[in-house]
């Protein structure tokens, strides 16, 4: 199914390229794939074109569809296609590559558009339901993703089965424009960014370090019944310690240079070389075995300026990172526990359940990408896929999304939109400790290199907090709420009242703010609850005279009336 989905929307790129050249015969198409809910297909136009032009292009897509009743494949020599495509640099160039590589060349035509393509087509075009495509949006595109080339003209487009899916799609995504974390975040005065300080470098509020903080500590306190130990790096490192780990390969252009009067170094893209440090800094013993270590730092990655978006895609990414360097025979139990954490950290948020696991290994046509021998690669794949099955994980085996130096057991999450995202993680290296000569004395005095379990439980803090904002809407749960409740005075006379009850909630550590300001009780009511505070307080003549509070809740329309210190004890 998944398939032939991805060949009906191919099979839509050829349609929408046919329908651009019948409207503007001198556009020059380029490449047209295939992606993720539709497809798109580059142009360079003679004339601009905008989003208003779309409705008349679907209608002539629409209009072609009935006559494209299948795709043709024809066979082409390299001279026959470059005559065909004589005035097309974009296709020239493709088709010049192609040749390099010894590749077959293929033409494929549907209706009377003929298209340079490898294939990967439905059969019968009229197969497609109506109404279950439409055209999105144009943007601009460099021709290959190289800002050195010429910006073309993308036009995107929507595909799915039937017109119901489209339709769901298309509501999920306006909802998903509403809970956008960048407008919420600024609604809530969470995060900012500044065009002195530079893009993709977020500056968070008292607001939106509350919960930085209250994650941060949550994950401190269920790691430690697991023994891990924070520990502290620097921001920077000579290169070569990336070099020795990898790392400076894979990263290229991406390291962030910082050079000194004395030095060269670069700004660390991963926490993983610094660790090894700490352990290779005394002689260890199999006693000594696992160690495990623990710490939310910056790490630092020069993203394309075009690529950067709010706190999804950051140049300074803080990373909740964590080491476990130990024997053969324990790697089991410490990914167990790992996958115990998981578990307790996500139901604390409400994600867990509503979610798979993939079992991510190396793509086996590019080899060459990863470190390590294939001894180490087999045994770690091996693990995983017993911890998988003892678990009852049920991990789908996803083949080239391992990392450079091994396997992983990748937790994917799913949101109230129902949007999956890729988030926690456990990963067996036997390749850097490796690398960096790492060793410990085995009971037998020979010495032997441990293995080197990565884990990560929500990634990266901006990442996580911006899939947090849009998942809850900005109504966080209490424990991460910045604002867990605000006493709302009637009225000037109630205000020493007011400020007694505010005093004894700040004392027991509740995060609560005093509205004092000369408003009406509704307009302050209103401005609370667009600040989605979980907890209202309101306190007038009855509550004084009661010596209780009136608690209106976010989420429920019903109050409460509760003593001060009955309500502290609902909020712990």
């Amino acid at each position: 199914m998944k398939e032939n989905i991805s060949h009906q929307r191919h099979s839509l790129a050829h349609l929408l390229a046919a329908a651009v050249l019948e409207i503007y015969p001198d556009a020059k198409p380029t490449i047209g794939p295939a992606i993720d809910n539709g497809f798109y297909y580059d142009f360079e136009f003679s004339e601009a074109i905008s989003d208003k032009d779309l409705p008349v292009i679907q209608n002539k897509m629409e209009s072609l569809l009935k006559s494209w009743t299948k795709f043709t494949k024809i066979d082409s020599d390299i001279t026959n296609a470059q005559e065909r495509y004589q005035d097309n640099p974009y296709k020239l160039e493709l088709i010049k590559e192609i040749e390099s590589k010894g590749e077959p060349l293929t033409l494929y035509q549907a209706g009377d558009f003929i298209d340079l393509c490898r294939g990967g087509h439905i059969e019968d075009m009229t197969s497609i339901k109506p109404k279950s495509f439409c055209l999105d949006r144009v943007a601009g595109a460099y021709w290959r993703g190289d800002a050195n080339n010429k910006m073309l003209t993308r036009i995107y487009g929507l595909a799915f089965t039937t017109a119901k899916e489209l339709e769901d799609y298309l509501q999920q995504r306006a909802e998903a424009t509403k809970r956008d974390h960048r407008r919420i975040g600024k609604e809530l005065d969470l995060f900012t960014f500044s065009d002195l300080v530079g893009s993709g470098l977020p500056l968070f509020t008292p607001k939106g370090t509350v919960i930085r903080n209250a994650l941060q500590q949550k994950l401190l306190t269920i790691s430690k019944k697991y023994g891990m130990q924070p520990v502290t790096i620097p921001h920077i490192a000579k290169r070569e310690l990336y070099e020795a780990s990898g790392h400076a390969q894979k990263f290229g252009d991406e390291l962030i240079k910082v050079i000194s009067h004395y030095d060269e170094f670069v700004m660390k893209p991963v926490n993983c070389p610094h660790h090894t440090q700490i352990y290779a800094s005394n002689p260890r013993s199999y006693r000594d075995l696992p160690l495990r270590y623990m710490e939310s730092t910056m790490q630092y990655r020069d993203e394309q300026p075009g690529e950067i978006s709010g706190l999804t895609r950051v140049r300074a990414i803080t990373v909740d990172d964590g080491h476990i360097f130990c024997r053969i025979d324990q790697i089991k139990e410490e990914a167990k526990n790992i996958a115990k954490i998981i578990e307790e950290f996500y139901s604390s948020v409400g994600l867990f359940g509503n979610h798979w696991v993939s079992l991510s290994v190396r793509d086996s046509k590019q080899l060459e990408k990863y470190i390590g021998d294939e001894d180490g690669w087999k045994q770690a794949e091996t693990t995983l896929q017993e911890i998988s099955d003892e678990l009852s994980l049920k991990a789908t085996r996803v083949e080239g999304e391992a990392a450079i130096y091994g396997p992983k057991l990748d937790y994917i999450f799913k949101d109230s939109l129902g949007r999956e995202w890729q988030l926690a993680t456990i990963q067996i290296d036997f390749a850097m400790p490796e690398r960096f000569g790492l060793e410990y004395t085995d009971k037998d005095g020979s010495k032997k290199t441990p293995v080197m379990i990565h884990r990560a439980i929500l990634g990266s803090y901006e990442r996580f907090m911006a899939i947090l904002i849009e998942h809850f809407a900005g109504a966080f749960p209490v424990w991460l709420a910045p604002v867990q409740a605000i006493i709302l005075p009637v009225s000037a006379k109630h205000r020493d009242y007011a400020e007694a009850a505010f005093q004894q909630l700040k004392e027991k550590d509740i995060r609560v703010e005093l509205d004092t300001d000369d408003t009406t009780l509704g307009k302050k009511i209103r401005a609370a609850k667009q600040q989605k505070i979980p907890y209202l307080i309101i306190i007038g003549d009855k509550e004084i005279e009661s010596g209780q509070l009136t608690i209106e809740q976010r989420d429920d329309d019903e109050a409460l009336s509760l003593t001060t210190e009955e309500f502290i004890k609902l909020i712990h």
